[in-house]
């Protein structure tokens, strides 16, 4: 059953227990993510194991994977963006005031508070074409920067403030995420990684076609919008950046170890 945990800040709605470094997140579970979820992450892009490519052009590499029982595939992109750097790109996935700019589809992006320098839980809704209905998530993200490496994924939980709405259809999020580091072309190479469920009454054989074709497509929206950020940002707010200097997060923030 769902256990409400009563903050300072907020009221979390925690749908699993447990936790720790023996496994990565399962939905609906809120903690700092550690160094196994990151490694966990990271076997995610490096593991090729019963992978299956449906896509190959233009330099994006697209494929999929059986999960099981679950009848959503597993998605994994892998494309090199010339003319874009690393940090850039990174920037552009957290920037929620510039995705406002290009993602056509975003009706609400919110970040609802800080777990940590490194975690946070936000709500995203989107606007999905006739005849679907519109979807929206609630999703805990976690980052990281080693190096030149930049990683960022998320998952689905719950928030109190934030229900099932009416009107939309809450999705889920598995594990979705970008692993980014440096190509020799002055650019970056970017590994996408997504296991999602739209719901609602979409085939699941529908769903399994169309994310593969979708998918690049969106990284290349994104590579799109990561060329013009440098300029927009010189003008909105430049120093701005709490994701890489968490100083500057305004958002309330719930200090624990684990529930």
């Amino acid at each position: 059953q769902p256990k409400k945990i009563n903050t300072q800040c907020t009221e979390f709605i925690v749908m699993a227990e447990g936790g720790g470094d023996c496994r990565f997140f399962k939905v609906g579970e809120i903690r700092p993510a550690n160094d196994y979820d990151f490694n966990y992450f990271r076997s995610l892009i490096s593991d090729f194991s019963d992978w299956r490519k449906s896509h190959d052009k233009n330099g994006v590499t697209v494929y999929s994977k059986e999960m099981g029982k679950a009848s959503v595939k597993m998605v994994k992109v892998r494309a090199e963006f010339k003319d874009v750097l690393p940090g850039t790109f990174y920037d552009v996935i957290h920037d929620g005031k510039y995705r406002r700019t290009w993602d056509e589809n975003v009706i609400e992006d919110v970040d609802i508070c800080a777990l940590d320098d490194n975690n946070d839980i936000g709500y995203y809704s989107m606007d999905c074409p006739i005849p679907l209905k519109n979807r929206d998530l609630v999703n805990q993200r976690s980052w990281r920067v080693t190096g030149d490496e930049y990683i960022v994924f998320n998952h689905s939980v719950a928030h109190e403030k934030y229900p099932p709405r009416k009107n939309f259809i809450r999705a889920v999020s598995y594990v979705t995420g970008f692993l980014i580091t440096n190509n020799r072309n002055h650019g970056c190479n970017v590994s996408y990684i997504s296991h999602s469920d739209l719901r609602g009454q979409v085939p699941k054989w529908t769903m399994n076609i169309g994310v593969t074709k979708l998918v690049p497509k969106a990284l290349k929206k994104i590579e799109e919008a990561a060329k013009k950020y440098p300029q927009w940002k010189e003008k909105n707010d430049p120093d701005f950046k709490p994701w890489i200097f968490p100083q500057q997060s305004k958002l309330p923030r719930h200090y624990f170890v684990q529930f």
